[in-house]
């Protein structure tokens, strides 16, 4: 538990240019977040746990819309199956990406496979800026919402990254140019008194890529790490999960 609340976040972004260091001592970074101009069919990132990292394979959906000359990223998280377990809406500004929706889905207790859709409060909205300034600046990510579980608890989660250096990242035998991040990330319960844990982890962007690696250390003996193993269609996903229904369904092949 810490007693601070102000955290900055450090977002970033995507598009066409190349990342390049301008005479203000800013660098662009625009091409190493989520290559909007070719996620407008969509595709699934495959994110694989590293180490003993004690969670399942996270998926999520990424796909570009262009609407009335605005450019919005929307993001589906799926974790065991294909029901939704949050999702997103970016906009493409001219300085960056910003959050314009979150929902978290919950599943219903009374039964089904219904989902309970919780609306957040976007309190900052930077996800992802197009310059960052080398050896200084932070950037700040803040929702918040209520808690179903616990009536009138309030909820709130807020990151702070800051660039620290180039890097690469290997996928499929090929080098990316990449960036590395610092993050850290502070979530608050807030009911008859603040309860709020801090979190300290990293994300790194592959050009071209978007988001390929991140991780979070909970405690000095759990970090959890993630890493991109694949991109490819839906379709593809809901074909794998498909495939493992029927044999969780027949797991003795119709004998």
């Amino acid at each position: 538990m810490v007693n601070k609340r102000h955290y900055f976040f450090a977002g970033l972004l995507i598009f066409l240019v190349q990342a390049c260091q301008s005479g203000d001592g800013t660098k662009d970074i625009r091409n190493f977040y989520f290559p909007l101009k070719t996620l407008e069919s969509g595709l699934v990132y495959e994110y694989a746990p590293q180490g003993d990292t004690p969670a399942s394979t996270a998926y999520w959906y990424y796909r570009t819309i262009i609407q009335d000359e605005e450019i919005h990223l929307t993001g589906t998280y799926y974790e065991r199956d294909l029901i939704p377990q949050q999702l997103s809406n970016e906009l493409m500004t001219e300085a960056g990406m910003v959050l314009e929706e979150l929902y978290l889905f919950q599943p219903d207790t009374t039964g089904g496979d219904k989902q309970i859709q919780i609306p957040v409060s976007v309190v900052q909205d930077d996800v992802f800026p197009f310059r960052v300034r080398e050896n200084g600046g932070v950037y700040l990510y803040h929702v918040a919402w209520e808690s179903i579980d616990d009536p009138g608890a309030e909820m709130a989660l807020i990151k702070n990254r800051r660039y620290l250096r180039d890097t690469t990242f290997q996928l499929d035998g090929k080098s990316y140019p990449a960036i590395l991040f610092e993050v850290k990330e502070l979530v608050s319960y807030d009911k008859d008194g603040v309860l709020e844990q801090q979190y300290d982890g990293k994300e790194i962007y592959a050009k071209g890529l978007g988001l390929v690696y991140y991780s979070k250390k909970v405690t000095e003996a759990l970090n959890l790490r993630y890493r991109l193993e694949k991109r490819y269609p839906m379709e593809q996903l809901e074909e794998q999960f498909r495939s493992l229904y029927q044999r969780d369904a027949n797991p003795n092949g119709g004998e």
